[in-house]
C-alpha cells in the first residue's frame, strides 16, 4: 500500500468514494457464492475463496490509501 500511496501522492491524484463503494459492493454481491463453496468444502472452492479475498484486499486497498491521503491533505480523517 505503500507504493500506491507515493504514487499517487506525487501525481496529485484521489481515491474518489465511488471505488470503495463499487468494490465493497462486488465483495458483497459474490458472499453467497463463499457460503456456498464454504458449505461444500471442495478443493475446487479454493478459487471462489481466494477470489473473494481478492475483492477484500481491493476494499481495503482503496479505503486505506482514501483515508492516507486524507490524513495528508487535512490532517485527520473522518473514515
Amino acid at each position: 500500500m505503500v507504493e500506491g500511496f507515493v504514487l499517487i501522492s506525487q501525481a496529485g491524484k484521489n481515491i474518489p468514494p465511488m471505488w470503495i463503494e463499487r468494490s465493497h459492493a462486488s465483495r458483497v454481491r459474490f458472499q453467497k457464492t463463499v457460503a456456498k463453496a464454504l458449505q461444500e468444502g471442495g478443493p475446487a472452492d479454493i478459487a471462489v475463496l481466494r477470489e473473494w479475498e481478492l475483492r477484500y484486499r481491493k476494499e481495503c486497498f482503496y479505503y486505506g490509501l482514501r483515508a492516507l491521503l486524507e490524513l495528508e491533505r487535512k490532517g485527520h480523517t473522518k473514515l
